[in-house]
């Protein structure tokens, strides 16, 4: 495949955010395109850059139908400068939700949404399964990687116990709390609660250990 050429890769660094975000993700989501895939990337940035000149043409009417629109409504009155934007703005907004509704949503057919559907479900099960071993067999680093299922009071423990704390320490303590509620183990009711110090120095470590690459993200 040939390399894309200079032009091309300055239109496709100009496309609308939006655009190019929904394409990726319909097209890896749904299409199950592969993003680390030169060729599958390449794909992508086609579709963005279509769905992109499209909207560039069907935005046009709809500016001047919307100034059309503005004069009529204030006859005898120059747009402002801002009027002018806004006119802009909103004939662009409307046809990117025009075009992405008819070209690139529709790709995403009822046969294939069955199966994200079905897929989603078979994992949801497996997921469900697997953190059903963990319990029964009482695995106590179950939590470490988060192999425990969520519980809205683990939820709120978290956040009254170790609001401050970091994404990925209050994501490690959710899974380590449910665990101990499981376990019918002690879990903390304050943060001056003992057992909050205990167990934040459990989920330490276990980030000493195991360090994410952001601890600001939950995942």
């Amino acid at each position: 495949m040939e390399p894309q050429s200079e032009e091309t890769i300055e239109q496709v660094e100009g496309i609308d955010v939006t655009i190019a975000d929904e394409t990726h993700r319909i097209l890896v989501e749904w299409i199950g395109l592969d993003p680390t895939s030169p060729q599958d990337l390449e794909r992508i940035d086609r579709e963005a850059l279509r769905l992109q000149q499209m909207t560039e043409s069907a935005s046009g009417p709809l500016e001047t139908q919307a100034h059309e629109q503005w004069a009529e409504a204030n006859q005898g009155l120059t747009p402002t400068y801002w009027n002018v934007v806004q006119a802009k703005e909103s004939a662009w907004r409307a046809a990117r939700e025009m075009i992405l509704a008819e070209e690139l949503y529709p790709q995403v057919t009822p046969e294939i949404a069955a199966r994200r559907t079905e897929f989603e479900a078979w994992a949801d099960n497996q997921i469900e399964a697997e953190q059903d071993r963990a319990r029964r067999e009482h695995d106590p680093d179950r939590w470490k990687s988060l192999n425990v299922r969520p519980m809205p009071v683990a939820e709120q423990i978290v956040h009254r116990v170790w609001l401050d704390r970091q994404a990925w320490f209050q994501q490690l303590g959710r899974a380590l709390v449910a665990q101990r509620i499981e376990d019918n183990q002690p879990v903390p009711m304050t943060a001056y609660d003992p057992v909050a110090d205990e167990l934040a120095e459990m989920i330490d470590e276990e980030i000493r250990r195991n360090p994410p690459e952001d601890p600001n993200l939950p995942f």
